[in-house]
């Protein structure tokens, strides 16, 4: 019993967020490109999505996440902002590009994780207000 409680549990939180951008068709990736990382969010349903920063918490809005280790061993985390406003709206067949240059944050590191938040907001097709939360990794 317990172990189906977690099956269904595992489901939920993995696909949930899909489920409920499938209505609208957002397309989520994010590319590293020497040192530049490429953040990409790409509209393609019937309604607007707003991308949303990070001011406060970091489970409430979008980022960039770079963790790198440095040659003294110390590990660095750096929290990235990805817009230069609150919320950012993405209407349909719109994209929203950003390329940040992380050179800065690795000049005598390595580089161990990179990773992505993208937290849409949207209306669903019952007018209801729904937050929606896409996280990448660069492998």
């Amino acid at each position: 019993m317990i172990k189906k409680l977690k099956l269904i549990c595992f489901c939920v939180f993995c696909f949930f967020p899909v489920l409920c951008l499938k209505s609208q068709d957002v397309d989520f990736s994010v590319a590293r490109d020497g040192n530049e990382v490429i953040y990409k969010v790409v509209n393609h349903g019937e309604k607007f999505v707003l991308l949303r920063e990070t001011y406060v918490n970091l489970g409430t809005g979008s980022h960039l996440f770079i963790r790198c280790k440095k040659p003294d061993g110390m590990i660095c985390d750096y929290i990235l902002p990805i817009l230069d406003k609150q919320i950012i709206k993405v209407d349909l067949g719109e994209s929203y590009v950003r390329t940040i240059d992380i050179s800065r944050y690795i000049p005598d590191g390595i580089i161990e994780e990179i990773s992505a938040v993208a937290s849409l907001s949207f209306r669903d097709e019952q007018g209801e207000y729904k937050i929606v939360r896409l996280v990448k990794e660069i492998p």
